[in-house]
C-alpha cells in the first residue's frame, strides 16, 4: 500500500514537472513574450559583414472628425420647429391655422400620459398632449379621451369684460366613412 502511494506520487510529481515542457508553446508564463519589433541582429564576426537594417516605420493616416459646415448627426432632420411671433408672444407650429382646420388622425390611450395626432392643413402630423397649444385663440389641449380630443379656448368678451370658455371637441374618424372615400 506504502508503495502503490509513493508510485503514484513520483507520477503525478513528474507529470506536473514536464507540463511546461509539452505545453502549447509557452503557456506558463515564464517566457517573455515576443516583442512586435524585430532586434537588430549583432555582428558575429569580422569574417562575415551582416548589414543591419533599419525598422521601417509604418505611416498610419490617423482620422480626426471636422464638424464645421456639416450638420449636427444626432438632429432630426424631419423635425422643423417654426416659431413666429404674434400678439401675445411667440406662436408654436399649431398656433398658425384654426382649430376647425385640423384633423385628429389618432390617439395612443393605455398609457400613463395619453397622446394624440394632428393633421394640419399641410399634411403634417402633430403629437399632441394634455396642455399642448393649438389654435389661432390659444386653445389648449384639456382632456383625450378614447376616441375624441377636447381643446379649451378662453378669452374674456370686449363688451361685457366676462371670461367665456369655448370646448371644442375633435373626433376621430368613422372607419366606415374612411372606406367609402376610397
Amino acid at each position: 500500500m506504502m508503495r502503490m502511494r509513493t508510485t503514484l506520487l513520483l507520477i503525478c510529481g513528474l507529470t506536473l514537472t514536464a507540463v511546461p515542457m509539452v505545453g502549447c508553446g509557452g503557456g506558463g508564463g515564464s517566457a517573455p513574450a515576443p516583442s512586435a519589433r524585430p532586434t537588430p541582429m549583432k555582428d558575429t564576426g569580422p569574417a562575415e559583414a551582416i548589414a543591419e537594417e533599419e525598422p521601417v516605420e509604418e505611416e498610419t493616416a490617423r482620422y480626426s472628425y471636422n464638424s464645421i459646415g456639416k450638420r449636427d448627426p444626432f438632429r432630426s432632420f424631419i423635425a422643423k420647429e417654426v416659431v413666429v411671433i404674434g400678439d401675445g408672444g411667440p406662436l408654436g407650429p399649431l398656433q398658425l391655422h384654426d382649430i376647425d382646420s385640423y384633423q385628429l388622425r389618432g390617439i395612443i390611450w393605455n398609457i400613463q400620459a395619453p397622446r394624440a395626432l394632428v393633421e394640419d392643413p399641410d399634411g403634417i402630423g402633430h403629437v399632441v398632449e394634455l396642455g399642448t397649444l393649438i389654435g389661432k385663440n390659444w386653445g389648449k389641449v384639456t382632456q383625450i379621451k378614447p376616441e375624441e380630443l377636447i381643446i379649451t379656448e378662453e378669452y374674456r368678451d370686449p363688451i361685457e369684460n366676462e371670461l367665456i370658455i369655448n370646448e371644442i371637441t375633435m373626433r376621430l374618424p368613422d372607419p366606415a366613412s374612411l372606406e367609402a372615400k376610397k
